[in-house]
Parts: C-alpha cells; sequence; structure tokens
C-alpha cells in the first residue's frame, strides 16, 4: 500500500490590471478581431467561388441536384458567417469590459496546473485547494499556495 501520491491542482494566475496590462490585452483583442475579419472575407469569396464553379459546371441549366449544392454551399457559408460575428461580437464586449477596468484590481488570466503530494491522514479538500500567482506586468508579485 502506498503512503502518498502526486495529484494535480489548478492554480490561478491573476494579474493586477495595469495601463500596460490594458494596452497589452487590448493589442491582443484586436488582432483576434482583425483575424475574424480576414476569416470573414475568405468565407465569402470561397463561398461565391464555390457556388460560381457549381453554375459554371452546370452550364445554362441548373438541375435540382446542382441547386440542392448551392443551397448547401450558401447555408453552411451563413451559419459559418454567423458563428464568426458572434466571435467578434463577444471580443468587441470584452474589449468594452476591458477598458472599464479599473487600474489597480484583479483579474484572473488564465490558470496552470500544479503537482501536489497528498499522503495517508491529510484533508485532500486542503491539500488540493488552488493557490494562485499574482503577477503584475508579467513579473510575479507573489505566490499563494
Amino acid at each position: 500500500m502506498a503512503e502518498s501520491i502526486s495529484l494535480i491542482r489548478q492554480i490561478a494566475v491573476r494579474a493586477i490590471v495595469t495601463e500596460n496590462f490594458k494596452a497589452q490585452v487590448a493589442n491582443e483583442i484586436l488582432r483576434n478581431i482583425q483575424q475574424i475579419d480576414a476569416e470573414l472575407q475568405q468565407l465569402e469569396f470561397k463561398g461565391k467561388r464555390a457556388v460560381a464553379d457549381i453554375e459554371k459546371k452546370a452550364g445554362g441549366m441548373v438541375s435540382n441536384d446542382a441547386r440542392m449544392q448551392i443551397e448547401t454551399i450558401r447555408s453552411q457559408v451563413e451559419a459559418e458567417k454567423m458563428r464568426l460575428l458572434q466571435l467578434k461580437e463577444e471580443m468587441q464586449g470584452q474589449n468594452q469590459a476591458l477598458s472599464e477596468l479599473p487600474v489597480g484590481s484583479v483579474v484572473t488570466q488564465f490558470t496552470v496546473e500544479n503537482p501536489v503530494e497528498v499522503r495517508i491522514g491529510e484533508n485532500i479538500f486542503q491539500r488540493l485547494e488552488g493557490g494562485e500567482i499574482l503577477v503584475k506586468d508579467g513579473v510575479i508579485q507573489e505566490i499563494r499556495v
């Protein structure tokens, strides 16, 4: 019988909001929005090209099969377009929320995994209770475990 075992627990990486932090996150959000815009343009182009290819192959008479293919392509393009527009709207909402964050407040940026040794007789909930790493402009200020 083993006396101990290593487990993995989650550690929150929390950031102190600074003007630099806000600028970095805003730039990342802007890059994501630009990427979404580029994907939207590419999606429109590919959709139109796919429809044009089907119409070209069909010649003057577009068969029911070709119409169904065209409609399928259009609905797929529209569904993807809606997904991307929703994602863009979420990004814009994040940017708005970011601008309203007061300097000096603390936000969770992400989590990391940390191994922890648990032994017979210990309270597992206390041992697995997550700690946190506090950073300011990417520099660790405090480690709480």
